[in-house]
């Protein structure tokens, strides 16, 4: 029973070094999908700061041309103001020329305004191409260490799983079953006793089960979590006294 519990034990360190290949495979493309992730986004915010600043561009364009007009109307207006022959023909004109110099001052103030918000926009979208160059190469150098970290888990992974399926094959079928129904939903499937304790859920052990654990007598369950248990000094003191035999 001993060398059934030792290799139970030995099972359960295996499956717990290849859980943390699995986990670490399991992060690896979340990672990576969350730095395609912040390019995108990235991506798409200088996609609508540029969309913003063409039609910044062409507004300018569109004030420029509406005060080359006024000009002009002004231009006309102080001619017809010197050809003026009544008070009351001088009184029409200044006051068109008074609408036309005001509307005039407002697109100017406009017009400085805009491109003072043209320049401001064109430095944050020269910061944020930069940032998505700087952030481009990040994600293309993760990928990169991402592809050799995963070549290394799974040989890992591999490697640590060799001798698994001859040790399965010692147990009982019932046990290994449930065994690994308890690792699958909770990650151990078999824990170490400790001060006479799950190891895994850390619930206190009656004293004829604790006694037996030490034994290993038969396969012990945790009332709680249902794990396997096992006495650590008692499988090396059966692993050292064969060790010795051999």
């Amino acid at each position: 029973m001993l060398e059934q519990l030792a290799a139970l034990a030995k099972i359960a360190e295996i499956d717990a070094e290849a859980l943390r290949s699995d986990n670490e495979l399991k992060e690896i493309p979340e990672r990576i999908a969350e730095f395609d992730n912040n390019v995108r986004r990235l991506g798409a915010l200088l996609a609508a700061e540029r969309v913003e600043l063409e039609g910044a561009g062409r507004l300018l364009v569109t004030q420029e041309g509406e005060i080359q007009n006024q000009s002009q109307s002004l231009a006309k207006s102080k001619a017809k103001s010197a050809r003026a022959r009544t008070l009351r023909e001088t009184d029409a004109v200044e006051k068109e020329l008074e609408v036309i110099r005001r509307s005039m001052k407002e697109r100017e103030e406009e017009r400085v305004n805009l491109r003072a918000a043209i320049e401001k926009r064109r430095g944050s979208l020269a910061k944020h191409e930069k940032e998505l160059a700087e952030l481009e190469r990040l994600a293309a150098e993760e990928r990169q260490k991402a592809d050799g970290r995963i070549a290394e888990l799974r040989e890992l992974r591999e490697r640590v799983l060799t001798g698994r399926r001859e040790l399965a094959a010692t147990l009982p079928a019932e046990v290994l079953r449930q065994y690994e129904r308890i690792r699958d939903r909770k990650g151990a499937g078999a824990a170490a006793m400790k001060n006479k304790s799950c190891g895994g859920c850390n619930t206190a052990l009656t004293p004829n089960q604790a006694v037996s654990v030490f034994n290993g007598d038969v396969f012990q369950q945790c009332a709680r979590c249902q794990r396997f248990l096992f006495s650590p000094e008692s499988l090396k003191a059966f692993a050292d006294a064969k060790a010795l035999e051999d």
